[in-house]
C-alpha cells in the first residue's frame, strides 16, 4: 500500500501562529516551597492553599511561570475555558520515584503513596494546570526526555491548527543539572528548577505580533547555526534574542530535530518576561503587585 502521505521533511508544510503572552522562571530548587504555597503574584492567587501540596516540583514551577505570564502580559480577564494546554517536563519525579521504587520493594503497594500517580506521572503537569485555568480544551503531557523539547512544539503548532482552538498554553519545565540522586532521592544542593510557558493563539492581523513559524528544514544554501544545540530550553533563547534585535525587530531561528527549524518574527521590541533567582539569591526579576516587568503583550 502506498502511503496516504509524505512524511519526509521536505514535504512538511509550514505552520505559523502568534505568541500572545511567555515569561521564563528559573530558580534554586529550594525555592519551590515557597512557590507552592503562592504560585501566583501575592494577593491574587484564587487557588486553595493545598492546590499544590502534592505536586511535584515541575509542576509547581510550570504553573507558577503560567500565572505569572498571565499577569506580565495582560490576560487576567481571558477565558481560557476552550484553551488546551501541552506540558514537556524532563525526567519529571525522579526523586520520588527512588524513593517510592524501594518502599515497593520492601513494603509492597501499600508502601507506595497514593499520590504517585496522580501527581508525579507525565500528565500530571498539563492536567493540574487545566484544573487551575478552568479549562475544557486537551490536555497531556508530552516526551518526558530530552526529546519532549521539540515534540510538545509540534504537537502544539499541530493541535493549534487542525482543532482550531482559540488558543494553547504550551509549558518547558527541567531540573538542572540532572545529576545523580543519593539514596534518599536527593540531588545536588546547586540544582536548578527552570520552566517556560508560551501563549500561542491563531494568527492575527496584528503586525505587531510576535509570529512563530514551523517549517521544514532543507539545509539549503545559506544555512545558519544558531549555536544552541539540543539546548531544553531553545525558544527562551530565541525570544530572548528577538528582543534584542532593535526597535524594528527582526527574526531568529534555529534547527530543531527530525528535520524541522522554528523561526520567530516580530516588527517591534518587547522585554522577555522572567521572575524566579539564581542560585546567588538575586532576582531575575521584580515582581510586584503591579505585575510583571515585560512580555509579550508588552511593549516599550
Amino acid at each position: 500500500m502506498n502511503p496516504i502521505c509524505e512524511n519526509s521533511p521536505n514535504a512538511f508544510r509550514p505552520v505559523r501562529c502568534d505568541v500572545i503572552a511567555h515569561a521564563a522562571f528559573r530558580a534554586p530548587l529550594a525555592s519551590i516551597a515557597d512557590l507552592r504555597r503562592q504560585p501566583g503574584l501575592p494577593g491574587r492567587s484564587v487557588l486553595p492553599a493545598t492546590f499544590l501540596k502534592n505536586a511535584d516540583e515541575q509542576t509547581v514551577a510550570g504553573l507558577s511561570v503560567i500565572l505569572h505570564a498571565i499577569a506580565a502580559c495582560g490576560l487576567q480577564n481571558t477565558a481560557f475555558t476552550d484553551w488546551g494546554v501541552l506540558a514537556a517536563p524532563r525526567f519529571l519525579a525522579r526523586s520520588t520515584m527512588v524513593v517510592s521504587l524501594q518502599r515497593f520493594m520492601t513494603e509492597g503497594a501499600w508502601g507506595v503513596s497514593p499520590h504517585v500517580i496522580p501527581h508525579r506521572s507525565l500528565h500530571s503537569l498539563s492536567g493540574t494546570i487545566s484544573n487551575a485555568l478552568k479549562m475544557n480544551g486537551p490536555n497531556f503531557g508530552v516526551g518526558g526526555g530530552p526529546a519532549g523539547a521539540t515534540e510538545v512544539l509540534l504537537a502544539a503548532v499541530s493541535m493549534l491548527e487542525r482543532l482550531q482552538l482559540p488558543g494553547l498554553w504550551v509549558v518547558w519545565t527541567s531540573l538542572e543539572p540532572e545529576g545523580e540522586l543519593d539514596i534518599a532521592g536527593r540531588a545536588d544542593p546547586a540544582t536548578e528548577c527552570r520552566a517556560l510557558a508560551v501563549a500561542l493563539a491563531p494568527t492575527s492581523p496584528d503586525p505587531n505580533a510576535i509570529t512563530l513559524q514551523l517549517e521544514g528544514n532543507n539545509g539549503g544554501p545559506g544555512e545558519v547555526d544558531s549555536g544552541l544545540g539540543h539546548e531544553y530550553f531553545y525558544l527562551e533563547t530565541l525570544l530572548n534574542r528577538l528582543a534584542a534585535t532593535g526597535e524594528r525587530g527582526g527574526q531568529v531561528s534555529h534547527n530543531l530535530d527530525g528535520g524541522l527549524r522554528v523561526v520567530l518574527q516580530c516588527c517591534r521590541r518587547f522585554q522577555p518576561a522572567m521572575f524566579g533567582c539564581t542560585i546567588g539569591g538575586q532576582p531575575a526579576l521584580a515582581v510586584s503587585d503591579a505585575g510583571l516587568t515585560g512580555g509579550a503583550g508588552v511593549q516599550r
